[in-house]
């Protein structure tokens, strides 16, 4: 087991930093402590007032547009008030055009400008109906083709370590302000990337008193890696991969 552990910046967290040493403000009076507690409610009862004018008004437009075009209230105001989340998340339109092009160069034998001169005649004769099945088609092909992004090896040894790093941090503020002690091993399940196991114990003397726990003789160090081989073998008891993964790290 190595006597110390190295770690790489995250790629996807802010390195963590102690907290500076800052004296400690001087005490607010009473009588300032209440002017400001006054002032937050009369600015909080300002702002409700506003926020409840401006409902009414967008009440009142509601129902007017709702008397004008036949149609319920819930209609408009679901407009107006889910209107942004339509914006946020905006669901680009299918290209009839781009599609019948995609189904045309899937075999990949030929550049774009080719597959125009091919066959933009046959898709000038295609009618609405057929240029509709074509993006619905074409939808469905890339929700089927849609697959989630996998970090590079780099990548992926970053957060390892920011995420032991965090792991450490939580299990160091339960033994002091909770009074819970105990350990965790970290490793990797598939061999995309390498980084060593890595132990924590919250007290030197819980790794200590693993041999006597397990009546064995205990290495910290090839405990870990024997856990590494048995989980990218796929957690797999009868597997022979496991041995062979294992004598291949040494």
């Amino acid at each position: 087991m190595p006597t110390a552990f190295y770690t790489v910046a995250s790629a996807s967290h802010a390195p963590f930093r102690s907290a500076i040493c800052r004296p400690k403000p001087a005490p607010i009076p009473s009588d300032q402590q209440k002017a400001n507690r006054q002032a937050r409610a009369d600015k909080q009862a300002q702002i409700d007032a506003e926020i409840s004018q401006l409902f009414n008004h967008i009440k009142a437009t509601a129902d007017q547009l709702a008397e004008r075009f036949d149609m319920k209230v819930r209609y408009f105001l679901d407009i107006i008030f889910q209107g942004g989340a339509h914006m946020i998340k905006h669901q680009e339109v299918i290209n009839p055009y781009n599609a019948w092009k995609h189904k045309k160069g899937e075999p990949g034998e030929y550049r774009a400008d080719e597959l125009h001169d091919l066959h933009f005649v046959e898709y000038q004769q295609l009618t609405e109906e057929q240029k509709q099945e074509m993006c619905d088609w074409f939808s469905e092909e890339r929700a089927q083709n849609m697959v989630l992004r996998r970090d590079t090896p780099r990548g992926r040894i970053q957060d390892f370590s920011n995420t032991v790093r965090n792991l450490k941090m939580i299990m160091n503020g339960a033994c002091q302000h909770v009074g819970a002690d105990g350990f965790f091993c970290l490793f990797r399940n598939n061999s995309d990337f390498f980084i060593s196991p890595e132990w924590h114990f919250s007290r030197k003397e819980l790794e200590d008193y693993m041999p006597v726990a397990t009546r064995k003789a205990w290495d910290t160090g090839e405990v870990g890696l024997k856990l590494e081989a048995f989980a990218i073998a796929g957690c797999d008891t009868t597997s022979m991969s496991c041995l062979y993964i294992y004598s291949e790290i040494f």
